[in-house]
């Protein structure tokens, strides 16, 4: 990689220390003339930092043992820009306690954007939340543990990192609180008032948010009143539900945390309890109104006979970071599989692609990461080895995906070993 810096630096220096005699040849649009040269060694130079800039850098595992010695916490495990998730990582895994961070079994984390800050949600008996920051030099550092945020079990923060939102199990209904966030310090505080918190049922599974249209989306299950809650921020403070909110799918959403929204088309889409069409697609307006697709639901696969793993903290649904694919987790017969359906912007059609892959038995939390060139996902081997284990998989632009060099990647034993609560990808930011 170092050579093709040492390159388009060359390239850039000499492009811009070029001066052109012949007046005549200065013109940025003819292909012969130094100034297109150097526009067009520029444009290389920005777009190669760019894309260096969001490599991936690590996938971030919450990770648990339940047998003695109990312990629980975190682990960055390194990728290789090129080949993909390898088996070194750092961690901070330690005894587990309901006083502190780890908690007992931690069961998510985030990364803000823009940011190496790992944020952990502790689960049950602990309920609280720890900020990490995972340094350039691959330093862990602990920057806030702290409960009083009620009973969190999701975190979704907005593109400027600035502001999160998190449900609240322990109210009833439970509700959805507002987060400010140091960007700075990395800590954060809740920052309710107004209309904040909201009401979303009692039993939310999925949560995502539309940054273009401020619109907070909720997908509740198992209790009255079903269906997604859309919730439109008109203010610092202040914000509405859409008209017939929550919107009504027909079935039950599924006990997956699957809201992937395409926020340019307005496009959302959830998983339901229907294991031949799982898919329902919406096209929502810039208040939060959603209207069922036209063709929606959608099938993975003829075959299709159920979904992965059930588990309300698990991922089986993701869009790529240019909002063209879908990548899903399913069963057919006795094998899982992951198959990437393309989006159709105009219509917002899901269309299966021959992009399908076998993989590990309970295949769940799902992760694109944010450069779009690697897709993970944990599973387990069953009685062949029974080890707990990372899958990737690398994706072209052009949709083309396969089964990584390095995968798959052992966590830890099913029996007495560490096994993984939950994944996300964390990006190589240079400050």
């Amino acid at each position: 990689m170092n050579h093709l810096k040492r390159f388009f630096i060359f390239l850039f220096i000499y492009s811009t220390s070029f001066n052109c005699k012949i007046p005549a040849l200065n013109n940025p649009a003819d292909p012969l003339s130094d100034d297109y040269g150097k526009n067009a060694a520029l444009s290389q130079l920005i777009a190669y930092w760019l894309s260096e800039k969001i490599a991936p850098d690590g996938l971030v595992v919450a990770v648990t043992k339940s047998t003695l010695p109990y312990e629980a916490g975190i682990r960055i495990y390194r990728v290789d820009s090129d080949l993909g998730l390898t088996s070194e990582f750092d961690s901070d895994v330690r005894a587990a306690t309901t006083l502190a961070f780890p908690g007992c079994s931690p069961i998510r984390v985030a990364v803000p954007p823009s940011s190496r800050d790992i944020i952990t949600i502790t689960g049950a008996g602990s309920n609280r939340i720890a900020v990490h920051r995972y340094g350039i030099d691959r330093s862990l550092a602990l920057l806030q543990d702290q409960n009083g945020f009620g009973n969190p079990t999701f975190i979704k923060f907005t593109s400027d990192g600035l502001r999160a939102y998190s449900n609240n199990t322990a109210t009833d209904p439970n509700v959805i609180l507002q987060l400010a966030r140091n960007k700075e310090s990395g800590i954060l505080s809740i920052n309710n008032g107004g209309s904040f918190p909201f009401s979303v049922g009692c039993s939310p599974v999925s949560l995502n948010i539309s940054n273009k249209d401020n619109i907070v989306f909720t997908a509740s299950t198992s209790t009255l009143p079903l269906g997604i809650f859309s919730f439109k921020k008109t203010g610092d403070y202040s914000g509405v539900f859409a008209s017939g909110s929550p919107y009504d799918p027909a079935d039950n959403p599924t006990q997956h945390n699957n809201l992937c929204v395409v926020e340019n088309e307005r496009l959302l889409y959830m998983t339901s309890a229907n294991v031949t069409t799982p898919i329902y697609g919406f096209r929502y307006d810039e208040n939060g109104n959603l209207g069922l697709l036209p063709n929606s639901p959608f099938s993975p696969d003829p075959s299709v006979s159920g979904t992965g793993a059930v588990d309300n903290n698990s991922t089986s649904l993701a869009v790529n970071p240019e909002g063209k694919y879908l990548a899903y987790l399913y069963q057919a017969g006795g094998t899982f599989y992951i198959r990437i359906l393309s989006i159709d912007p105009s219509s917002g059609n899901l269309t299966p692609t021959d992009q399908k892959f076998s993989v590990g038995n309970g295949p769940k939390h799902l992760e694109w990461d944010g450069s779009g060139r690697f897709l993970y996902l944990a599973s387990d081997t069953g009685g062949t080895t029974n080890n707990f284990q990372l899958e990737y998989f690398s994706f072209s632009k052009d949709g083309v995906m396969t089964r990584g060099v390095n995968s798959p990647i052992t966590v830890g034993a099913m029996t007495g070993g560490f096994s993984p609560r939950h994944i996300k990808a964390i990006q190589r930011y240079y400050q």
